[in-house]
């Protein structure tokens, strides 16, 4: 049979980034040593058995218990106990993922906030000690569901089930940290763009001085991410607040723009009158107008960063304007 010969294409592709990838690679390493199998049988170790038992044999439910032996599985990996979780409070995070609720369900929503040091910071609060039993029965009732509808498994199914969990938790870790990034960038270009006015800077502020000899501030700053005020012998006047949101994730795009939008009201009622939100999603700026109507200017981080793009250029005569510089 003969060979169809393929003709040459002069398109070129982009290379697509590995960097998230190696980022979740990195931290699923660091949250597997405080939350997976390793933890718990590390835990497990420094414990009497006896003690583990004890705790199993009076909380848990004798069929669940014999449902474990029969797949030559042991209780606690599955169970949570008094004993286990007082050894290594981090092991509440191993229980979390395992029943299949994230963090915010978890802590936030549900009934459990008082618990969350423990997975956090691998400490216990007196009202957590004093409530560590109910925690436990609560948890206990819901692996028992859990198993109950499982049939056959191993701990290895039960690993599987951690990773689905954590996986939108990592995700949502690394959009934070796109966040952190993309302010910096944003920050760096303003810094890059008004260095000719530059009076004095430090990592999280730069002061210039304006065209008019008036003093202008530019600094990070919790709510929004990064805001401009001119100096005044009577105070301050605030310029423009900037939002940035700097996460990659589409699907999320309308909660952030939300969460600007409040920023932005909150920094409207201190008298800012011009109000910037930065994007990192490719999306129609008149689908988020509606979500976030204080917001004068959208643009993209990318796109603010080509100096050959027409967003960098209005972006650039945008400050111009509002700073009173020449930039």
């Amino acid at each position: 049979m003969q060979t169809k010969e393929l003709m040459p294409s002069n398109v070129l592709y982009p290379v697509l980034s590995a960097d998230l990838q190696a980022g979740f690679h990195y931290r699923l390493k660091a949250i597997k040593e405080l939350y997976f199998h390793e933890a718990l049988s590390k835990t497990v170790k420094t414990i009497k058995i006896s003690d583990i038992d004890f705790d199993l044999n009076k909380y848990v439910n004798e069929n669940s218990l014999r449902q474990l032996a029969s797949l030559s599985l042991r209780g606690e990996i599955i169970f949570p106990t008094p004993h286990l979780l007082y050894n290594n409070p981090f092991l509440v995070g191993y229980y979390r993922l395992l029943l299949g609720f994230s963090q915010k369900e978890f802590y936030t929503k549900g009934p459990f906030g008082a618990f969350r040091s423990m997975e956090e910071k691998g400490k216990i609060s007196r009202i957590a000690s004093v409530n560590l039993e109910g925690f436990c029965i609560s948890l206990i009732s819901t692996a028992e569901s859990l198993i109950s509808q499982l049939g056959d498994f191993n701990r290895f199914t039960l690993a599987e089930l951690q990773l689905l969990t954590v996986g939108p938790q990592l995700r949502g870790s690394m959009n934070n940290e796109y966040g952190q990034i993309a302010t910096q960038k944003t920050f760096n270009l303003i810094k890059d763009l008004v260095k000719q006015y530059i009076l004095s800077s430090t990592p999280a502020s730069i002061e210039i001085k304006n065209n008019s000899g008036r003093i202008v501030e530019i600094k990070f700053s919790a709510d929004p991410d990064i805001e401009i005020i001119e100096k005044l012998t009577s105070g301050f006047r605030g310029l423009i607040s900037i939002e940035i949101k700097g996460g990659k994730d589409y699907s999320n795009i309308h909660n952030r723009i939300g969460e600007a939008e409040k920023s932005h009201q909150k920094a409207r009622q201190r008298g800012y009158f011009e109000f910037m939100t930065i994007i990192s999603v490719e999306i129609d700026y008149s689908l988020l107008k509606s979500e976030s109507p204080t917001t004068s200017h959208f643009f993209h981080l990318d796109k603010i960063s080509e100096i050959n793009n027409s967003e960098y250029s209005k972006f650039k005569e945008l400050l111009s304007s509002i700073l009173g510089v020449n930039i």
